[in-house]
């Protein structure tokens, strides 16, 4: 499997995109459990 430099840069692009907002991910993730388990304790 070749991949050309392009192709590696959108890569890398992509790469950055996601743990730019990987964080932002991770809390949004967390809310969602927490309001999750909120509602199935009621």
């Amino acid at each position: 499997m070749r991949v050309s430099f392009l192709q590696f840069l959108f890569l890398i692009f992509l790469g950055l995109l996601f743990f730019a907002d990987f964080p932002r991910l991770v809390k949004t993730t967390k809310q969602k459990i927490k309001a999750y388990k909120i509602k199935g304790d009621k």
